[in-house]
């Protein structure tokens, strides 16, 4: 009986599983396929990558029941979700809309009164 090969790769970093497992998504949607953990696994393995589980499972939950074509597309039905994904920008395009500085407002200038520092600066 042949014993099962232990992988050694390194498991990816959070950036690198989140984008594997988001590609993986979208192949299995393209095929017209069911999206679950086994199946994103598959695709991620078969990529020679290797994620914590925890990943594919947070993905097949995430987009259990949702149209997948309509997330894309920003047919989600969601108005609030699609108005956050909508108002959502990157650092530099909120510096480019950062607000101009506030007009100096002039005051009327008021005399200033003599205080007693009992000599300190004197």
């Amino acid at each position: 009986m042949a014993r099962a090969q232990k992988d050694t790769r390194p498991i990816a970093d959070q950036n690198t599983s989140e984008a594997a497992c988001t590609y993986a998504a979208l192949i299995l949607y393209e095929d017209n396929q069911e999206i679950n953990a086994a199946k994103l696994a598959q695709i991620i393995k078969a990529a020679n990558l290797r994620v914590e589980p925890i990943w594919t499972k947070v993905f097949e939950k995430a987009l259990k029941g949702k149209k997948v074509g309509d997330l894309l597309h920003g047919n989600s039905g969601s108005a609030p979700a699609a108005q956050a994904a909508a108002t959502t920008t990157t650092p530099a395009a909120q510096q480019a809309k950062a607000p101009e500085p506030a007009k100096e407002v002039k005051k009327a200038e008021e005399p200033e009164e003599d205080v007693d520092m009992g000599g300190l600066f004197d």
